[in-house]
């Protein structure tokens, strides 16, 4: 008889009959049922309100967290991101942990829903969200407010970085409002909240930075551009990360007289689009140069032979590598590309082993390393090898013998943090800033020193770089060398 009366209600629930009319505990469950398949056929409207019915009406507290979540889920596909947070939130609370949606859907929200959120997120989530709001309340010129919520994250959560982050942005006087475009989820996410770091310690006192999460997608980065310039009212760019995403929002931020930093992407034409368009990861271009200079300055190499995947990474070390050895009087013998991940060598080995040149340069990237060091081996190339920073990587020696990298000489990446900016550093994230830190920190002041001094021609001396370069001047003296030898890269002085 159970069966028969929720089978017929359902049936009548299906057909016409509004959610108020499912009164009694029993059919929470049939109600939880109906909400799932509207939400899997995406009727977010019938969803939404069956979820929110069960939240009111459920005991059980499993069923309250799980249409919770799924009324974030609803709220974040319709872009409701102040919504979504604290059916995210409250979902916590009833037990699903949603710490990652949370920390996604925060950056989106509004103000009011934030502070609302906080009661109901997981304690370690909660200076997150009240510093998020800390930094909206900053950008909205609203100093009263910010630094309110700054001094509560100091007090209530001594021990977190977001304290820290606190006390060290709490007075901050930052006037200009800049756009930062980045990756704060998805594959990139690593490389994006380091760049960011570099840039919410060199921004203090020089602007404020509002954070788009990228994803990594050009179009994300060229959508976001849009919005942060026409809704934000920004006055500079920074970013994007990659140097597919770079170009169309250099159009578009020349078109506009808007100055660009991108601090990571390597392809160097993009600062040919306009005179207020910067580049400033020459990390590519200065490894191969300074190889160059090093190979026959101090090695007394005269003759080289260059194996080079078919990539912008292997163009571009290529290119400037032989530009550079031929200014120095150099020889290149052989240039051979190869299709990235290709197993096979033997082909281009046996070109570059007719060339008899006395260094092959191999800048290739780190997966293809154990499949051309052991073939090297086999066709017995007698050459100094010569690789880039793609050869320096512990995961190398788990796949093949130490024994086929031993004399191997290459580059690293180039950064020298100053004293100051790694102790900053050090007091808001407890470590060392990494290169990409670095980046974001030399981009955030780059990006500065541009909007204080509109009318001056920049010159390398107004900037003190860390880890980027305007031109690359001076680029062997910055580049670091090793030699590996057994599993180890010992350092070149």
């Amino acid at each position: 008889m159970k069966k028969l009366s929720i089978a017929l209600l359902l049936l009548i629930a299906l057909s016409c009959v509004r959610v108020e009319t499912i009164k009694v505990t029993e059919d929470i469950e049939v109600a939880y049922g109906m909400a799932m398949e509207a939400y899997t056929r995406q009727e977010y409207k019938r969803a939404s309100d069956l979820f929110i019915y069960i939240v009111r009406s459920a005991e059980d507290t499993r069923l309250k967290a799980k249409s919770l979540f799924y009324l974030g889920e609803i709220y974040r596909a319709l872009d409701k991101y102040g919504s979504s947070l604290l059916s995210y939130s409250m979902a916590s609370f009833y037990g699903i942990d949603c710490s990652e949606n949370i920390k996604d859907i925060a950056p989106n929200a509004d103000l009011k829903s934030l502070e609302k959120s906080v009661e109901y997120a997981p304690l370690d989530i909660k200076p997150y969200i009240l510093y998020i709001a800390a930094r909206k309340y900053q950008k909205d010129g609203k100093e009263m407010k910010s630094s309110e919520l700054f001094s509560r994250i100091i007090k209530e959560y001594p021990n977190t970085v977001y304290a820290r982050k606190a006390q060290y942005l709490e007075k901050a006087k930052g006037k200009f409002k800049v756009g930062v475009l980045l990756p704060l989820t998805g594959t990139y996410i690593d490389i994006g909240e380091s760049v960011k770091r570099g840039i919410e310690i060199a921004s203090k006192d020089k602007f404020i930075p509002i954070y788009t999460d990228t994803k990594g997608s050009p179009l994300l980065s060229y959508r976001g551009a849009v919005r942060l310039i026409k809704n934000e009212g920004v006055i500079g760019v920074i970013g994007p990360l990659l140097s597919v995403s770079s170009f169309a929002i250099a159009c578009l931020t020349d078109y506009l007289d808007i100055p660009l930093v991108t601090p990571t992407a390597t392809q160097e034409l993009i600062d040919s689009v306009g005179d207020i368009t910067y580049i400033i990861n020459r990390s590519l271009s200065i490894q191969a140069r300074a190889m160059a200079y090093y190979s026959i300055n101090e090695l007394g190499i005269e003759s080289f032979s260059i194996l080079y995947p078919s990539t912008e990474y292997g163009e571009t070390l290529k290119r400037n590598f032989k530009d550079e050895v031929m200014r120095l009087g150099g020889q290149i013998v052989t240039q051979v590309a190869y299709k990235e991940g290709d197993p096979d060598f033997k082909d281009e080995l046996r070109l570059i082993k007719e060339g008899m040149a006395d260094a092959l340069y191999i800048p290739a990237l780190t997966g293809d390393i154990p499949l051309i060091a052991p073939q090297l081996k086999y066709f017995k190339i007698k050459s100094q090898i010569l690789g880039a920073d793609g050869w320096k990587s512990e995961e190398i020696f788990k796949q093949i013998e130490k024994s086929y990298l031993d004399g191997v000489v290459i580059t690293g990446q180039p950064h020298n943090p100053s004293e100051d900016f790694i102790e900053r550093f050090n007091f808001v994230y407890r470590e060392d800033p990494d290169r990409y830190a670095c980046l974001g920190y030399d981009a955030a002041n780059l990006m500065a020193y541009i909007l204080q001094n509109p009318n001056r021609i920049l010159s390398k001396s107004d900037i003190s770089f860390t880890a980027g370069s305007l031109r690359g001047e001076e680029f062997y003296n910055i580049v670091p060398f090793y030699v590996i030898n057994n599993g180890e890269f010992r350092p070149v002085n």
